[in-house]
């Protein structure tokens, strides 16, 4: 079995080694802190006060075993790859024992006397950016102790080159700076732990892009938009975090590694000169983004809304009415269709809202605070458009 740890990254890598035909099993990880911190078993308290509260759905599949102990080395593992996962926020630290632990606040709203009681007995903290690296060497240290001999492998995260623009975003604060500099002598680092690789996602993705040579919004369609005062336009960045293709790459890169106990990259594994060049966003026909919007797919749906913020000219509410039916429910891709609601106000979104808000309300899969998330950004994308229709 290999076991995944991390973020949601780890988790899309391990569905493509179990598509893959490979054994493997997925646990997302908080911060390197509630394991480095950890007293060596889960505190009976944080697990009563969520138990009592009912309020296991706030640790978003941060389970508690897995936030204070590390994997168990029986059965012995085929391998653990383990990512530079982004930790959550804030962190909960007891003021007594110096452990940490994480819990969505949210939670606090629907269960005030268990915001209560984590307020009596702990202290919200944000760790520092500038200490993530160090944070994580001392969580593979711990790793590697608990679970030696077998392979450990650490998967890296796509650095910000301005090809894979506009203004390439990453969701761990800090990463475009360190991706190039200490990120580079952090890899190296882990190569001199006993029996430990460090996969370079840049490597592996320019490999996908050389085989396949589609552009960049194919392989990472996700655009962050941030609302400017005094701008229409929003802010526009590129997910960096959400990469289809990557993962079936990176889980035959592990499989290899693990194979032959080293890592090795092909020739077409080297960075292309596109991506140190200026970004120059891709150019549909409609009917090609009607294609991508009834797909099914979020990662073609959010690569014809992208279009949407370069050419903000035109009008595109009504291939999104259009094709509403189709769009899959995706966080990120509701980030993209509000905040072209808000840069276009339209009245016709709220007739997508409806529609979209149907299949939400069917989708449990994620969960229930989830679901209610996302239907309330749903309706404050309805509300928007109709104030759209008053004006």
């Amino acid at each position: 079995m290999i076991l995944f740890r991390g973020n949601c990254q780890m988790q899309f890598c391990a569905e493509a080694a179990q598509a893959a035909g490979m054994d493997a099993s997925f646990a997302s990880l908080a911060s390197p802190l509630t394991l480095t911190a950890s007293p060596g078993f889960v505190p009976p308290l944080v697990a009563q006060l969520i138990e009592a509260a009912k309020a296991e759905e706030y640790l978003h599949t941060r389970d508690l075993a897995n936030q204070f102990l590390p994997p168990p080395a029986v059965p012995r593992p085929t391998a653990l790859v383990v990512n530079l996962f982004h930790e959550n926020r804030p962190l909960f630290l007891h003021n007594r024992d110096g452990y940490t632990f994480y819990l969505d606040p949210a939670a606090f709203a629907a269960a005030p006397a268990l915001g209560r009681a984590i307020e009596r007995h702990f202290r919200a903290i944000v760790p520092h950016p500038d200490g993530y690296l160090d944070r994580m060497a001392a969580m593979l240290l711990l790793l590697r102790e608990a679970l030696p001999g077998i392979p450990l492998i650490v998967a890296g995260r796509m650095s910000h080159y301005p090809g894979l623009g506009p203004a390439p975003h990453s969701y761990l604060e800090g990463w475009d700076k360190m991706g190039r500099t200490t990120g580079r002598e952090f890899a190296a680092w882990v190569e001199t732990l006993p029996n430990a690789f460090f996969l370079d996602a840049d490597r592996i993705m320019a490999g996908v892009a050389a085989r396949a040579g589609a552009p960049v919004e194919a392989y990472f369609p996700f655009l962050r938009l941030r609302r400017v005062p005094g701008k229409n336009i929003p802010d526009i960045s590129r997910d960096m975090e959400h990469a289809g293709s990557l993962w079936p790459a990176l889980a035959q890169k592990i499989a290899q590694t693990i194979a032959t106990g080293q890592c090795t990259y092909t020739p077409e594994e080297t960075i292309p000169e596109a991506w140190n060049r200026p970004f120059t966003p891709e150019w549909l026909e409609r009917a090609d983004m009607i294609g991508y919007l009834v797909s099914g797919s979020n990662y073609q749906a959010a690569r014809a809304v992208g279009q949407f913020f370069f050419r903000p000219q035109e009008d595109f509410a009504d291939l999104l009415v259009e094709t509403a039916s189709y769009m899959p429910v995706c966080h990120n891709l509701l980030h993209m269709i509000r905040a072209y609601g808000a840069m276009r106000p339209n009245p016709v979104l709220a007739q997508w809202c409806l529609i979209h808000g149907e299949k939400a309300a069917a989708f449990t899969a994620n969960g229930m605070a989830y679901q209610r998330e996302y239907l309330e950004k749903i309706e404050k994308l309805r509300q928007l458009a109709l104030v759209a229709r008053n004006v």
